[in-house]
């Protein structure tokens, strides 16, 4: 069958988007069907300056012959040079989708004679929701929405997604009196709109598909609509268990952030967590490696607690296992929006198949996970307090520390058996004969 997948995100870029579509698509080929991709170049090489995003002609589309199971062709979109804040990356969706737009209406190249037999949109990019759907009315091919997060739930906490980047700028107090509201609006419908549509769905978390089917059981079309649940367990960069931890002093707790410092995590929690633990008299060593929204104010809050807390960019596959080491426990952070409760963290299963406890700042779908598997410790999300006091509780208890073997277990289930079985189940609902 000739899957086409369109996407905002794809390798060689190394994310989680990336590196789960890398996976998927080598599940699919191994069962013979042929992958085609609709994708811009990496993010890494997207930040040029107006002048040079001119000159090297970076708003025409150009195809690639991938290997290594990426996919046998993408065709790379134009784009328009991306920035860091909201705003920017807003433009820049918006741009790509209408670089999408143009190939798919265009059908250049390697797609002049194409024709799919089925159509999947890959969504943490929101606007690709809506070009799978006008993908569908122009190859008439039917399409499924691959949503790795808790969209459109997470428009809903748009007045809170700047919550913790300190003060918000004049341009984020002048869009917020009305514009960000109404294109929230218009992309919340646009999206339920396409996901109603849809011929099928792969949500990465039990309680979103639940939440998805109970939200349009209504709708005559999606009450049997084919639904996959496909985590992200794809294979990890980093894959030797931790047996041994670095020896240091037992009167402190070594924790570990390793992922994004955005939005959705609202790291300022973990923060203030250490300051309370200092005032109690225990010493929490904090290390933070990733990159994102919210790292020049947490830089900022550490500081003005006067508190000791490590930054590191993001490390090479190598260096993060050294990390690991280091770590007593390693932290997953969410902040208390409604909407993540139906969301994992993909840093989740990496620490469950590591075999690192895992010090969990979450609810719903993630508390379950880490509480059912034996894999950690859980807290609520926005209590300073009662995270100080786990690890003030680890520091005294250290045999805490030790996590079962369940939870790398019910991973490697989950990527080997699982998984593959949901994609391709969904899959079988368009092959033709």
């Amino acid at each position: 069958m000739k899957i086409l997948i369109i996407s905002q995100y794809w390798a060689p870029e190394n994310g989680v988007p990336q590196r789960r579509w890398s996976w998927l698509t080598g599940i699919l080929e191994k069962q013979g069907h042929s992958v085609t991709v609709i994708a811009p170049p990496p993010h890494y090489n997207r930040s040029p300056s107006l002048g040079e995003w001119w000159k090297s002609g970076s708003f025409r589309a150009r195809t690639e012959h991938e290997t290594n199971n990426h996919a046998e062709t993408v065709v790379r979109t134009g784009f328009f040079p991306a920035g860091r804040s909201l705003t920017q990356r807003i433009l820049n969706q918006a741009a790509v989708a209408a670089a999408a737009l143009w190939v798919i209406g265009k059908k250049p190249g390697v797609l002049r004679n194409y024709q799919p037999d089925l159509i999947i949109g890959s969504v943490p990019a929101l606007p690709t929701s809506v070009v799978t759907y006008l993908a569908y009315k122009r190859f008439k091919a039917p399409y499924i929405i691959d949503l790795r997060d808790a969209w459109p739930d997470l428009i809903g906490e748009h007045e809170r997604w700047n919550s913790g980047l300190g003060k918000p700028s004049f341009r984020e107090k002048v869009l917020s009196r009305g514009p960000v509201q109404v294109l929230g609006l218009i992309t919340k419908w646009a999206m339920n709109y396409s996901l109603r549509k849809s011929d099928g769905l792969i949500v990465t978390s039990s309680r979103l598909g639940a939440t998805l089917q109970n939200r349009f059981e209504k709708h005559r079309k999606f009450a049997d609509k084919p639904i996959a649940v496909i985590r992200n367990v794809f294979p990890p960069e980093i894959n030797q268990r931790v047996s041994a931890r670095e020896e240091h002093s037992t009167d402190c707790l070594n924790v570990l952030y390793a992922g994004t410092l955005g939005r959705a995590q609202n790291l300022a929690n973990a923060i203030r967590a250490v300051a309370k633990a200092k005032e109690s008299g225990y010493q929490v060593n904090l290390r933070f490696v990733g990159a994102g929204a919210a790292r020049q104010e947490l830089v900022r809050l550490a500081k003005d607690l006067n508190v000791k807390v490590e930054f590191s960019s993001k490390l090479a596959a190598d260096e993060l296992a050294e990390q690991y080491s280091w770590a007593d426990t390693a932290l997953v952070h969410l902040t208390d929006w409604p909407a993540l409760e139906q969301a994992v963290p993909s840093k989740t299963y990496e620490l469950m198949n590591l075999g690192i406890h895992i010090s969990a700042v979450a609810s719903g779908e993630t508390m379950e996970l880490v509480e059912s598997l034996d894999a950690g410790h859980v807290v609520a999300p926005e209590t300073p307090e009662a995270l100080a006091k786990l690890w003030m509780k680890l520091i005294d208890e250290p045999q805490l520390l030790e996590v079962s073997k369940h939870g790398a277990k019910w991973v490697a289930e989950e990527r080997a058996n699982v998984a593959p079985q949901e994609i391709l189940r969904l899959i079988d609902n368009f092959e033709t004969d």
